[in-house]
């Protein structure tokens, strides 16, 4: 008996140790090849290359899959409900370059059912293209490599074999997460040119609510030592339950097909499958990189590529008798459900317009409210590349029910350049807006259901201005704008402007602004619709500066305004940020206080907390009270902390802001500036708080508190408890 466990023992030893040997040589071999990253990735080694690529993506399934709670029916799932399938396919030219960087330039885009492709797709990252990243991608969301360089602390690696790739000998390495810890970690294979310690295959596995395969094959090239990736492919199914994914503003559920065939193969079971294929490796040679600052570029002619294009490109087995049915019969049954004109219609009213034929309707000039107009009943709009793509016309008529008077503008616009999106602009304005409330050319266009601050405004100014612009994108990353006007400035309140002993209530105007917005951290694409940002990164500047002419077009004043501001954020894998803004704004001359700057007050003048419960801005200090401060010289900061979601249900996930405010401010002859109470920021002005956004429908609660130099003796006073409001379109 002795004799037995002693044998038992020494078995038990031999194979823990050996287990502790295949381990240790496990990951030996895999720091060898993290090691040995740089020399095996092509965007290292190399200062250029470029290849061809063909890939097409493949959804299908149950279209009864396709329904759920909260589920947003856009027209993408309608489209499936009737077709059961969507095809897209594309040929594209990779291109590096170690200055420039990576660019994806398409040079066929197919996509049956659509007159052009619905171009959003493109920004989709399917899958790492890369596979010696540190971050390995599907669908936009970042999982961590096993060749990340934290890897071995990630994953337990096991040599399973040596085989034959390509005439070379590689190792085959299993990896699985040592512990998951809410990680993103994959299951799967590596295989390991023994030589040069480069990837010659990979396959990733993910279980749970999806299950996921993903495959890199490469090819080996003898010149350069490297395994170049010849194909990618991914196939996602359902594994437990039903899992969203985002597929170009449309959400679908990942499942399979019901089927009564016990046989049926598993591609078939599959609701997505993306495959790509690449060929002609060109290396350290002179490439044609064409347009600079872009991530992806599809060409114009992409989208006229014939049939007989699209046949040299897919192989035999690419598609069953029956997918090749449903995609021909895409075109008529997308055209019958007129889709195409739904999708444009919810394309446009992200940004505030509704198409009706050649005009879109501009939704934020319908209804507004405000102390001077009470309702501001409203209709704008402009005509869109229907009518015609090189000419525009843009304008808006308003009613205030309050003081009984119309506003309008009227503008035409011709654009010069159609690469450049370069526009020339002239237009007519009589309306009113609020008292120096500084803005910047180049701001996106904002829209929103209802402006909050408005409602609380309490002083306006009229206004009939003429003027034209020069509207431009010097560069991808680079917008601008240059503007001449004429404004005839008149008063609802009792205010009067005396720069040299002269009295203005009524004064002209002329101004020459130039303004520009940089985003050098931010990827972009072209298509033949014009420019879009496809990935926002940080910082974003934004710089203008503007002269006031005195005796042009009968001006009163001469003045500079100078204003800038610097935008960061960082975002973080738990879906938590963290955002600052930094803006700057200076004056010098005779400037009149309706053009100099406030720090965006929201808190109406009323004396209870409840009586000043509203909705609060994005940007505006809670508690600062309307017309309470004045500068000519003004800085504005701001930090908001954004915590990760709650998950509490899947209809409500309510999510935390802490947020923290300061301005700085000073005003020069303040004398200037009669028949108004001008106070200065000069020893700073500080608010901090916090939101809670998102519990019902958009909505949520905030409470703000101000301290510091200008702290008010009434603790009540200083408290601001509001709405908050945040619409996902």
């Amino acid at each position: 008996m002795r004799l037995f466990f002693g044998i038992l023992f020494l078995l038990l030893c031999t194979t823990a140790a050996a287990q502790r040997k295949g381990v240790q040589e496990a990951e030996l071999l895999m720091t060898k090849v993290l090691i040995s990253k740089k020399k095996n990735d092509p965007t290292h080694k190399l200062n250029s290359y470029k290849y061809d690529a063909y890939e097409n993506l493949k959804v299908s399934g149950d279209p009864e899959a396709l329904t759920g709670p909260g589920y947003k029916k856009t027209e993408l799932r309608k489209t499936l409900k009737k077709t059961g399938v969507f095809f897209a396919e594309k040929t594209s030219q990779h291109i590096y370059d170690h200055i420039e960087g990576y660019k994806e330039v398409i040079t066929g885009a197919n996509m049956p059912g659509f007159d052009e492709p619905v171009y959003p797709i493109y920004n989709i990252d399917f899958q790492s293209e890369n596979i010696y990243d540190e971050k390995y991608i599907i669908f936009d969301q970042e999982y961590i490599s096993p060749l990340n360089e934290k890897s071995i602390s990630l994953y337990n690696f096991q040599i399973v074999k040596d085989s034959l790739i390509g005439g070379r000998v590689v190792t085959k390495l299993s990896f699985s997460p040592r512990v998951e810890k809410g990680l993103r970690l994959f299951s799967g294979f590596l295989y390991i040119d023994q030589q040069t310690y480069g990837v010659a295959k990979a396959v990733f596995e993910k279980t749970g609510a999806l299950y996921i395969n993903a495959y890199h094959e490469f090819v080996y090239d003898e010149m350069f030592s490297l395994w170049f990736n010849s194909s990618r492919k991914l196939y996602v199914r359902q594994e437990k339950t039903r899992k969203e994914v985002e597929l170009f503003g449309a959400r679908l559920e990942v499942g399979i097909e019901k089927s009564t065939n016990d046989d049926q193969k598993a591609a078939e079971e599959l609701y997505l499958i993306m495959e790509a294929v690449n060929s002609n490796f060109k290396t350290n040679k002179s490439l044609n990189y064409g347009r600079r600052g872009l991530k992806i570029e599809v060409q114009d002619s992409a989208i006229d590529q014939l049939d007989t294009y699209w046949e040299k490109y897919r192989g035999e087995d690419a598609f069953s008798t029956t997918e090749l049915a449903q995609f021909m019969n895409l075109d008529s049954i997308v055209d019958a459900s007129k889709i195409t004109r739904k999708l444009e219609t919810l394309d446009k009213f992200k940004v505030g317009y509704f198409p009706v034929s050649f005009v879109d309707i501009d939704l934020k000039y319908l209804v507004k409210y405000n102390d001077y107009e009470a309702f501001r009943l409203g209709i704008g709009g402009q005509t869109n590349e229907k009518l015609s793509e090189s000419f525009r016309i843009n304008g808006y008529l308003a009613y205030g029910t309050k003081d009984a008077v119309f506003k309008h503008k009227i503008g035409i616009g011709y654009r010069i350049n159609k690469e450049k999106n370069t526009w020339l602009n002239i237009y007519k304005q009589d309306d009113i807006t609020e008292f120096a409330a500084e803005s910047f050319l180049t701001d996106a266009r904002v829209y929103s259901l209802f402006e909050p601050r408005l409602i609380n405004i309490p002083t306006f100014y009229l206004y009939k201005e003429y003027g034209m612009s020069l509207q431009q994108r010097l560069f991808p990353s680079v917008i601008s704008e240059l503007s001449l006007s004429r404004k005839r400035i008149s008063q609802t309140t009792n205010y009067q402007f005396i720069p040299d002993n002269e009295v203005f209530t009524d004064y002209v105007l002329a101004e020459v602004s130039l303004g520009a917005r940089w985003s050098p951290a931010s990827e972009y694409m072209r298509t033949p619709k014009g420019y879009q940002e496809i990935s926002r990164g940080y910082p974003i500047l934004s710089g203008q500066i503007t002269q006031g002419i005195k005796g042009f077009t009968e001006s009163n004043f001469n003045y500079l305004k100078v204003s800038a501001k610097v935008e960061y954020a960082f975002k973080r894998p738990d879906k938590s940020s963290t955002e600052f803004l930094l803006e700057g704004h200076y004056s010098a001359g005779e400037v009149p206080l309706t053009h100099l700057y406030h720090a965006y007050p929201n808190a109406p003048n009323r004396d209870e907390i409840l009586q000043r419960f509203s909705v609060a801005g994005r940007r505006s200090f809670e508690t600062m009270y309307f017309n309470e401060f004045f500068s000519d010289k003004l800085t504005v900061g701001q930090i908001k902390h954004h915590f990760a979601p709650f998950n509490i249900f899947s209809f409500l996930k309510p999510e935390m802001v802490l947020i923290s405010k300061v301005a700085w401010g000073d005003l020069d002859n303040a004398q200037r500036h009669q028949n108004v109470t001008i106070n200065t920021l000069e020893k700073g002005y500080f608010e901090s708080g916090f939101e809670l956004n998102k519990l019902l429908f958009g909505f949520g609660l905030s409470a703000s508190y101000r301290y510091g130099a200008y702290h008010l003796p009434d603790f009540a006073d200083n408290v601001a408890v509001k709405f908050t409001f945040y619409l996902e379109l």
